[in-house]
């Protein structure tokens, strides 16, 4: 009755997390990791699993596989898209030395089976893969050489932090903030199911606070917790002194509110915190060389790609077929083929990346295209940079995706020269404007 009890528990604990994912997989959720016992078999669905811990003995082959299979699927990011990136992807195991000769013999089958070396196993069907050839014409091309002359370059960014400001800037949206108090609310409701199988909830009685927890706890570290969600809950990890920290505490008019809901209090400040810390990262940025570059021998001959996500290319392209994820992609890459002045395009891959205070930002589109006279006579070569959103309204993009390009641009055309960067834009025309 005891292990029944206990599975009890483990199910309505599983049943909460899946019920409340969507909030666990937010950036702005201070949970910093989920650990699961015993959910790695039937109905397990989390794609963004990447550490299998056996922690006993597992028999079969049949388990084994079944565990390894729950950690080599594409992640998902916050968008509910498939990040096809193959060092994103990667399971790592930690076992016993049974279960570790084992996850060797899996690797040595997945080699034998055409995957050499330490690449790994891509979770594709093959018949629903297309491989991409890179036209030789073209990567030896003049335009192709001077085109990756211009952005090959490696940068390392400098930003500066006007302590007073932000501690303005976060104290006053602190204070603007609601953070109640912790408590225990009771709320009856009725469900209706309906000929279509669909609940229908119907409030029977309003909520009522049965029990207010402020107080009955020890008060935690509020510097140490706030420390914590800053380096937990960004990408890369926000770090701001302690000093600064206490002095947000000590400034606000929350203060209350800080000692009856210190969690919260956190939750609310460091999401501030982050949001006001960006702006001023983005806002005075400056790049420079590093002396390093990414080598034109990274551009594989041959590639697999995902075959709903492709598109064939013209002689423009660098590869016969071009990885698409969106409309608007496609669209684009359509008008690229059909526009004489465009002398060469390439679909920048997933290694290409510039370093930017909110995580590595991959532009889409490099291409090279011939500027025009009057009479349609070529004058110039134009080496430009594109990536294409839904939206040419930067307003409209999401704060991340505003600053990210803020940040290449600052990269394109102040660190290297001869690049014009275009970004956001929705339609080839975009690139001549």
């Amino acid at each position: 009755s005891g292990r029944e009890g206990d599975r009890a528990k483990e199910k309505a604990a599983f049943d909460l997390i899946m019920r409340d994912k969507e909030r666990l997989l937010s950036f702005e959720e201070p949970t910093a990791f989920i650990f699961s016992h015993s959910a790695l078999r039937e109905g397990w669905d989390n794609p963004n699993i990447f550490q299998v811990c056996a922690l006993r003995q597992v028999g079969s082959e049949r388990e084994r596989r079944q565990q390894i299979g729950r950690g080599i699927r594409l992640a998902v990011n916050q968008e509910g898209e498939r990040v096809k990136d193959e060092g994103v992807n990667v399971l790592t195991v930690a076992a016993n030395e049974n279960y570790k000769s084992y996850v060797a013999g899996l690797q040595t089958e997945f080699e034998q089976a055409g995957y050499p070396g330490a690449q790994q196993p891509p979770t594709r069907n093959a018949r629903e893969s297309v491989r991409a050839r890179r036209r030789k014409e073209r990567y030896l091309s003049k335009d192709f050489e001077k085109l990756w002359e211009r952005i090959k370059h490696k940068t390392r960014y400098r930003v500066e932090v006007d302590t007073e400001r932000l501690l303005t800037e976060v104290v006053e949206a602190l204070d603007a903030e609601a953070v109640a108090a912790p408590a225990v609310t009771v709320q009856k409701v009725r469900l209706d199911v309906s000929d279509e199988d669909t609940l229908t909830p119907l409030v029977v009685t309003g909520a009522k606070t049965v029990l207010e927890l402020a107080g009955r706890y020890p008060l935690p570290n509020l510097v140490r917790i706030m420390e914590d969600l800053l380096v937990r809950t960004s990408s890369p990890p926000m770090r701001v002194s302690r000093a600064t920290l206490l002095e947000v505490y000590r400034r606000t008019r929350q203060k209350q509110a800080a000692i009856a809901n210190p969690q919260e209090f956190a939750r609310v400040a460091v999401r501030i915190i982050k949001r006001k810390l960006a702006a001023q990262l983005v806002e005075g940025i400056k790049y420079e060389k590093t002396g390093h570059w990414y080598c034109m021998e990274l551009f594989d001959e041959d590639k697999d790609l995902f075959a709903k996500h492709v598109v064939p290319a013209g002689a423009r392209s660098l590869y016969d077929h071009v990885a698409c994820d969106s409309d608007v992609e496609r669209d684009f890459a359509h008008a690229l083929e059909g526009d004489d002045r465009v002398k060469l395009y390439v679909k920048l891959p997933p290694w290409f990346k510039v370093p930017t205070p909110l995580g590595e930002y991959n532009p889409d589109w490099a291409v090279v295209a011939a500027d025009t006279d009057a009479h349609g006579q070529e004058t110039e070569r134009l080496y430009l940079v594109a990536e294409t959103k839904g939206t040419d309204e930067v307003a409209a993009l999401r704060q991340e995706e505003k600053q990210k390009i803020a940040c290449g641009r600052a990269h394109f055309e102040e660190a290297l020269e001869g690049v014009r960067f275009k970004a956001p834009i929705t339609r080839e025309e975009q690139l001549w404007e």
